[in-house]
């Protein structure tokens, strides 16, 4: 037995490197690659080696998978030798069960699981003899890739890679968040931009209900007055409806009119621009801009107006609230009590849900505003402290200004728990 000292230290080794290369396959692939990037770019010489093994992930795979065969084959022989010499004709088929299940535990399932939870630090103590490998390797690794390319071509396989997928990109960002590589408010916005083309203008645009606009033939001390009271740098004016907008005045525009002789607000309205509420908000930013305008008028399917959008609002949805010093600030949904909110009435339904951390389908309504939603359940339009409850929600009107409704009260019933 004594004699077989040396072919069992091998044997020993041999699954020693077996498990560093498995362990490599996990590190490499699994590895953040952002922490690498950074820290390459700060100088650290083991990270850039890492680095570089990662972005040439086809070479380094093609490296580990040779060695990890050379070696599994070599200590199989081994322990297949010792085995006949010392078992006779059944040490053969010994060899390959003891060595199966040495190599799946010990060369397969334990080192990829330690490198898995250890990745970022392993890569970094791995890529040092991984690289020297790779470069040694580099002939069988060039063979093997022409080989590749010319299995691919023969079966017209098209590579999978087209870039990085939205879902991977958010992906990305979230680990970023999580390494402390981007900030909260830094990941918020990569995630706005990222869904930026799949929100629709109907979901921003303000209601033609709160639409503040002007009569083309209402006198210009009241359209002064509107300016003033309101704050606006810019109106819409229609003519006889609001379904019939004709344009916009600016204030600056407006108070050069008001010194004229004969003042007349159709000299000064400029042509407005039409968009369907069903068009994404990054192709009406495009329109916009093209045609130099910071307010559109939003139609709805059968011609009439459903709202406005300013430049200002589709730019708050990518960035944020934007406050200038006119702006008081106000909260659409502020908790009162328990279960119990004060909810304006122009918030959206699906925000109102958001904030409250409740399945979109809580609410089933075709509606876009809270206000319609409510108006939707009454069938009506309610007189203040009108109350109506529709399955967990309890609505009292708490607020209103005309025909319009500005705020509710808002009650959820809390979850009620069976008795055994």
């Amino acid at each position: 037995m004594g004699q077989y000292v040396p072919q069992i230290i091998a044997i020993a080794v041999l699954l020693a490197l077996s498990a560093f290369f498995s362990a490599s396959e996990t590190a490499i692939s699994t590895a953040n690659r952002i922490r690498l990037k950074t820290a390459a770019e700060k100088g650290n010489k083991t990270s850039v080696r890492a680095l570089k093994l990662a972005e040439n992930f086809d070479k380094t795979i093609t490296t580990i998978l040779i060695g990890n065969n050379i070696v599994n084959i070599c200590s199989t022989s081994l322990l297949t030798v010792v085995c006949l010499a010392l078992l006779g004709d059944k040490g053969a088929g010994i060899a390959s069960v003891v060595m199966t299940i040495l190599v799946l535990i010990f060369g397969e399932i334990l080192p990829k699981s330690l490198a898995k939870e250890t990745a970022d630090k392993s890569v970094l103590w791995m890529s040092a003899p991984l690289n020297l490998l790779t470069i040694v390797l580099t002939p069988v690794s060039a063979l093997f890739s022409a080989l590749k390319k010319g299995v691919t071509k023969l079966f017209n396989v098209s590579s999978d890679d087209n870039g990085v997928s939205e879902e991977e990109l958010m992906y990305i960002i979230e680990e970023s968040e999580e390494s402390g590589i981007l900030e909260e408010q830094e990941s918020d916005l990569v995630r706005s931009a990222l869904e930026f083309d799949e929100i629709s203008i109907s979901e921003i645009l303000v209601p033609r209900v709160s639409v503040t606009a002007v009569e083309i033939n209402q006198p210009i001390e009241e359209i002064l007055e509107v300016f003033k009271s309101e704050m606006y740098s810019r109106l819409p004016v229609y003519e006889k409806t609001i379904d019939s907008i004709v344009g916009i005045i600016t204030f600056k525009s407006f108070m050069r009119l008001i010194d004229e002789e004969n003042p007349s607000v159709r000299s000064i309205i400029q042509k407005p621009l039409y968009v369907s509420a069903l068009k994404p908000i990054n192709q009406v930013m495009h329109e916009m801009q093209k045609a130099k305008q910071h307010m559109a008028v939003v139609m709805d399917q059968f011609g009439g107006t459903e709202g406005i959008v300013t430049m200002e609002d589709i730019i708050e949805e990518l960035v944020g609230e934007i406050y200038d010093e006119s702006d008081e600030v106000v909260h659409p949904l502020v908790q009162i009590s328990e279960n119990a909110y004060s909810v304006s009435c122009d918030l959206s339904v699906n925000d109102m849900l958001e904030q409250l951390n409740l399945r979109p389908d809580a609410i089933e309504t075709e509606c876009t505003a809270v206000g319609g939603w409510v108006m939707e359940l009454f069938e009506s339009i309610p007189e203040k402290d009108e109350t109506i409850t529709s399955g967990i929600f309890t609505v009292t009107v708490t607020e209103t200004d005309e025909q319009k409704l500005k705020k509710i009260r808002l009650e959820i019933a809390p979850p009620t728990t069976e008795k055994e």
